[in-house]
């Protein structure tokens, strides 16, 4: 073997051995948070309408998880991902606490108090401990003006556990529920103390 066929050998064989070396493919896992209903526990709101607007996020919640390793930077999981965006189940939740649960009138024609949502964060916190995040801003308004606008924010711990994807879509799911029903109490006692001709219009 001449040395030339001997470095071209050697070349081939360090080429497949990178190949070889290379690591398995990212196959995602895809999770769906999880909202149970709660009890009622409170009379209804027959007296009340609502429209339920425009739910969205902000660009970059998407299907792919967030992680936030401080509160300037961000990253996205390859390997853990949402079935739909998360504005999707936010919305399924509020249309759920707010109408089923809390018996509030869905107005779908005339006027009524418009709620409108914006996703900031849904996310998953690494430091100080592993926690995450629902960040909400609340606008509700009517023809004329607004009538609440808030920022909601709801954190809740990690569990430590064998499959820390599943505990951080677990602590997702909690924070979900939290968050919507604080924004179902805020939304409900706003439309209690507004005059009756405009929360029942």
């Amino acid at each position: 073997m001449t040395l030339r066929t001997l470095v071209v050998f050697c070349a081939l064989a360090s080429a497949g051995c990178a190949l070889l070396g290379k690591n398995d493919p990212v196959v995602p896992r895809y999770f769906t948070p999880q909202y149970e209903s709660g009890a009622v526990t409170a009379p209804g709101h027959p007296e009340l309408r609502l429209r339920l607007g425009r739910v969205s996020s902000w660009a970059h919640l998407r299907e792919r998880m967030v992680v936030r390793s401080s509160p300037q930077e961000l990253s996205f999981a390859e390997d853990r991902r949402w079935t739909e965006r998360p504005e999707v189940y936010l919305k399924a939740a509020l249309e759920r606490t707010l109408f089923e649960e809390r018996g509030l009138v869905e107005a779908l024609s005339g006027s009524a108090p418009t709620l409108e949502i914006e996703l900031a964060a849904f996310e998953e916190v690494l430091k100080p401990k592993p926690h995450v995040r629902l960040q909400a801003l609340l606008m509700l308004h009517d023809e004329r003006s607004g009538r609440m606008e808030e920022t909601l924010t709801v954190e809740e711990p990690v569990a430590a556990g064998a499959d820390g994807d599943v505990a951080v879509v677990e602590a997702l799911s909690r924070a979900l529920h939290r968050g919507v029903d604080q924004i179902a109490d805020r939304v409900v006692a706003r439309l209690v103390a507004l005059p009756a001709s405009r929360a029942a219009q």
